[in-house]
């Protein structure tokens, strides 16, 4: 029998599959949020390219919460969301080389650079917008079928606890050394963490979000360190640089500082067990219903 304060055994397991119907409907919302993207004319190119990134990232978080009945079509949808994102990809790195080469040599700043960064984020939009409209309202199409029948919403706990755990596992190898490849393959796992987090917030506000700004600091780090390394190895194929040496000697010295950062910030955010991570998600989602939030 339920208890006086309405948190018996029947009101949670309506709260559990109110949170599988919000998760249904926030997959579903993401082809849409992605298209209002592309449409904001009054946004730089760059940045519509960045934000539409973001979305996608959210949108493939999201999808690997999904239920073991739904598992194969979610892999298919985060397969075609992947290619979408990553067909911006080439805009973004010349942006990224550009940006971090002005912080570096601010006196030296090549504007060319940065007008090629804006050129080409223009010109992708400008020829992949419609095509890439067209394939996210597919995509859209096909989740209306999806169907989470007797699903309670326990398989977004043990889904979440997988994230977290391959997260922490991770990350006991250290930072500091990690080769880029490692790196590269932690930051995916943080970034679908960050995201996760942030769904998962309204049902501990003040913890849920706290974490979750902690994993985008943690992206932040691991993002920049792998930047700062790409910007090192266009100075390396001989990019017409002046005093090139120098700044690959900077760059060194900024990849080392982001590493030990990181190495700091993942402790504080991965300092609880998976087990335990799970129970305490587990219990605030039994007790706080979802909420509508913005992946921006």
């Amino acid at each position: 029998m339920a208890n006086e304060s309405g948190t018996g055994p029947r009101v949670r397991a309506a709260m559990m599959r109110r949170w599988a119907r919000h998760w249904l409907r926030a997959c579903r919302e993401m082809p849409d949020r992605a298209i209002a993207v592309l449409d904001r004319h009054e946004d730089d190119p760059e940045q519509r390219i960045h934000q539409f990134r973001r979305v996608m990232k959210a949108w493939r978080a999201l999808l690997k919460l999904a239920p073991a009945a739904l598992a194969e079509e979610g892999r298919a949808i985060r397969a075609d969301a992947g290619r979408l994102r990553r067909g911006f990809g080439a805009a973004r790195d010349t942006a990224v080389i550009a940006k971090v080469l002005g912080k570096l040599c601010p006196d030296h700043a090549r504007m060319d650079d940065a007008e090629t960064a804006a050129a080409d984020a223009a010109a992708l939009l400008r020829d992949r917008a419609d095509a890439v409209r067209i394939e996210l309202r597919r995509l859209s199409a096909e989740m209306e079928d999806w169907s989470l029948a007797d699903e309670a919403g326990d398989f977004l706990v043990q889904a979440f606890r997988r994230s977290y755990r391959r997260a922490w596992r991770h990350a006991r190898s250290d930072p500091r050394r990690m080769s880029v490849e490692h790196l590269h393959d932690w930051r995916t796992m943080i970034v679908d963490l960050s995201y996760q987090l942030s769904f998962f917030a309204p049902a501990d506000s003040a913890r849920l979000q706290g974490q979750a700004a902690m994993a985008e600091r943690l992206r932040s780090r691991i993002g920049n360190a792998i930047d700062l390394d790409m910007t090192r190895s266009y100075l390396a194929e001989g990019a017409a640089v002046e005093d090139g040496k120098r700044l690959a000697h900077a760059i060194d010295r900024k990849i080392a500082k982001q590493r030990r950062r990181a190495a700091k910030e993942a402790g504080r955010l991965l300092a609880r067990r998976p087990r335990r991570a799970r129970a305490e998600l587990s219990e605030a989602m039994q007790r706080h219903p979802p909420r509508r939030i913005s992946f921006a």
